[in-house]
């Protein structure tokens, strides 16, 4: 109407941005724990890379990877198909064995706890099923630990009150939460009547995918705690093993051989970092891996490092591609420079026919020339990826000729046609042109919520 100021466009695209000066492209990125850059997630890591490398090429620039890792093989391969990048290891080879310039190894007395390090026991118990050990060894560990504390120092038994208890899966996690409560203090009772360890569930934390992220800086401020103030137990899984620092932790039991042996380096490595840790690995016998892993224990344990498994990552493969190479051509497309339309603007959707844009083809030569560079096992057959990408711009074209499309939106329940979406927008019968648009590299499947209704 007359008279009337137009709303700005921000407050009617809510995803749209604000033109600023460009910014000069990365020189280095630095990716730490190569090694989690693996399966699914390094898979879709490796597609997104492809953003990264064009935005960087486009802009004259070709940065330096710097990546870290304490367990891994075969890293040439994985740099190779992660990042298109040749590897060079630093620091190189020393001359001796044992010199790996950051680390000196040397041979040390089994029960010498005064360096960091680890000692590990290998516990089988057959005939005795699956949960009457794991009660009889945190038990017997629990008590022992409390019957030091009139013969050693507060500084001494620092390392050991907290025990921690490592499990591959938050099911038996959780049956250890219940024998925490009940068969692990009557244990306790029974090995010591009268001066046993006193334990209460409110002496133990968790730390696992159940843990709000909210309560993370909390649990890891008891763990911190010295001494008696630090919690009894730890019930851990996998998170423990990526990126937890407590110097003081140096009591362990690992319920079950891990998956991986990169793994169990991994989570033990979280224990014994300030003197000597003792990590006690609880094996079932009628698990055949765990009992392999039982038998070899000392020439397992003696060269861990030989055996770490190699990582394997296939950003290219036909699956990865369905699934995010459009969101990635996307991102390209709005964040790249001189293109011959203004992408950046949340209401520029329309798609002209793609064979007819310069930058199109540009991006359509960058993937293809990507996925071909791929090492051998891991490389596309020619052409492949051309073909789903030009596909998906060709399905943009002729929805983008008939209906009103944004790139995405916010509003839930969704209301708009959509450039990215995912299965909420096809329930609610809109258009999307990238349907199953990943929200989380690690969430790689769709989600199914469940609703209690009261009767």
């Amino acid at each position: 109407m007359d008279g009337e100021e137009e709303d700005p466009p921000h407050s009617r695209y809510p995803n749209s941005r604000v033109d600023v000066s460009s910014l000069h492209p990365p020189d280095l990125i630095i990716q730490d724990e190569l090694h989690l850059i693996e399966g699914p997630l390094g898979s879709l890591v490796g597609l997104y890379e492809t953003a990264v490398d064009y935005l960087c090429s486009e802009a004259g620039s070709s940065p330096k990877y710097i990546a870290s890792t304490a367990t891994f093989s075969r890293a040439a391969d994985q740099v190779k198909a992660v990042f298109a990048k040749e590897l060079s290891i630093f620091p190189g080879p020393c001359l001796k064995v044992d010199d790996r310039f950051f680390i000196r190894e040397s041979e040390a007395h089994a029960l010498d706890d005064r360096r960091p390090g680890r000692l590990y026991l290998g516990v089988c118990a057959p005939g005795k099923g699956p949960l009457t050990p794991i009660v009889r060894i945190w038990a017997k560990l629990l008590q022992t630990v409390e019957d030091l504390r009139a013969s050693v120092s507060p500084q001494e038994l620092d390392p050991f009150w907290t025990l921690v208890g490592y499990f591959n899966a938050i099911r038996e996690l959780a049956g250890a939460v219940a024998l925490y409560k009940q068969d692990i203090p009557q244990r306790v009772a029974r090995i010591q009547p009268g001066s046993g360890r006193l334990l209460s569930q409110d002496r133990m934390v968790e730390l696992s995918s159940r843990t709000s992220s909210t309560d993370l800086p909390s649990v890891l401020e008891e763990l911190e705690r010295p001494g008696l103030q630090a919690p009894d137990a730890l019930l851990t899984t996998s998170m423990f093993g990526t990126g937890v620092d407590i110097q003081r932790l140096s009591l362990m039991v690992v319920n079950g051989q891990p998956k991986t042996t990169s793994a169990y380096i991994q989570a033990t490595g979280r224990v014994g970092r300030s003197k000597g840790a003792l990590v006690v690995s609880f094996y079932r016998s009628t698990r055949p891996r765990d009992l392999s892993h039982y038998e070899f224990f000392l020439g397992y344990h003696r060269s861990l490092h030989r055996f770490v498994e190699p990582s394997s990552v296939h950003p290219f493969s036909e699956g990865a591609v369905s699934l995010a190479a459009g969101p990635v051509a996307v991102a390209i497309l709005r964040n790249m420079r001189g293109s011959t339309k203004r992408w950046s603007h949340p209401a520029d959707t329309k798609m002209p026919n793609p064979s007819n844009l310069p930058e199109i083809k540009s991006i359509l030569e960058h993937f293809e020339r990507r996925a071909q560079s791929q090492p051998s096992q891991r490389r596309p057959h020619k052409d492949d990826v051309h073909k789903q990408l030009v596909s998906g711009f060709d399905n943009w074209h002729t929805l983008a000729q008939k209906y009103d499309i944004v790139f995405q939106e916010y509003h839930q329940p969704p209301n708009r046609n959509v450039v990215l979406g995912d299965s909420i927008h096809v329930r609610h019968g809109l258009v999307v042109v990238y349907e199953n648009v990943p929200q989380s590299l690690r969430e790689i499947e769709e989600t199914v919520g469940f609703q209690d209704f009261d009767q």
